[in-house]
């Protein structure tokens, strides 16, 4: 086999290509979101949950979800905390600068097949922006649903990002609830966990076994909060999680992102609650 046969026999979602930040937006304390656009070609297309593997090169490779909206032929955006090694130097890129983008991976929401009854989405601190992509297109679709509620949490006002998208939402119909830990003198809404909110006595009603329910954010928040939708008596197989738990490669070769016989990166990062509630408290490698 000649080298260019061999080239031509590698997956596309192995070899990194460079993207340049064309914008760097702070979002909150140690946030950023990335705008980025390839060096050369075109913007690949994406569902949303969708994520991508991104490097700096000589340190490494992070899977960020996609934080744009699908139809957003400009840039894709990827929103990042500061963690680590790879995510901080991802973060420090200047506007101008390139990293790598490999993808995308994963398996979307799978809001065309519960695109009736009421929908529910719930995200927890920087889980909101896997639910980014997936909130633009819910409202787009919000006639076909009787209602679309969205409910936010984080840990004090201002960690809570995308201000733009959240008046946007309002304006569109969409019932938002916001909520956080902790309380400053400017914060007039509810304070405590997401899973508080849920039912009557709570903020959030819904006809439980009529909703379907996309939820992200800590694993802990994500599992208290299955379990506060099924006592609602929410219908197991109607509540949907999106996990990013540890991908390394992308490719389902080193196992990192395993969850019993999960693969995240090959069969998730969406996964329906009823597969993997067994399995949900495994601890990551």
């Amino acid at each position: 086999m000649t080298a260019l046969d061999v080239t031509s026999a590698i997956s596309p979602l192995l070899v990194p290509r460079p993207f340049r930040v064309i914008d760097k937006i702070a979002e909150a304390p140690g946030v950023f979101s990335l705008h980025v656009v390839p060096v050369e070609g075109e913007l690949f297309t994406f569902t949303p949950a969708q994520c991508s593997m991104l490097g700096v090169f000589g340190v490494g490779e992070a899977a960020i979800s996609i934080s744009s909206a699908t139809d957003n032929t400009e840039y894709h955006a990827y929103t990042i905390r500061g963690a680590g090694p790879i995510s901080d130097a991802l973060i420090e890129t200047p506007i101008g600068g390139v990293i790598t983008v490999r993808g995308p991976f994963g398996e979307p929401w799978p809001l065309p097949e519960v695109d009736t009854g009421q929908l529910l989405i719930i995200g927890g601190g920087l889980g909101i922006a896997p639910l980014r992509a997936v909130i633009y297109e819910a409202v787009a679709r919000k006639p076909r649903f009787d209602r679309l509620a969205v409910v936010y949490g984080a840990k004090t006002p201002g960690d809570l990002i995308y201000p733009d998208d959240l008046a946007y939402l309002d304006h569109a119909g969409a019932e938002i609830v916001l909520t956080v830990d902790v309380a400053d003198d400017t914060w007039t809404g509810p304070v405590g966990v997401v899973p508080d909110l849920l039912g009557v006595d709570a903020g959030v009603d819904m006809d439980w076994v009529d909703t379907t329910a996309f939820v992200c954010g800590p694993e802990v928040m994500m599992h208290f909060t299955a379990v506060a939708l099924l006592r609602l008596g929410m219908p197991i197989e109607r509540i949907w999680f999106t996990l990013e738990r540890n991908m390394q490669c992308g490719n389902a070769l080193c196992g990192h992102c395993q969850l019993g016989p999960l693969i995240t990166c090959r069969d998730g990062p969406v996964a329906n609650y009823a597969d993997i509630a067994p399995f949900f408290q495994v601890k990551g490698l």
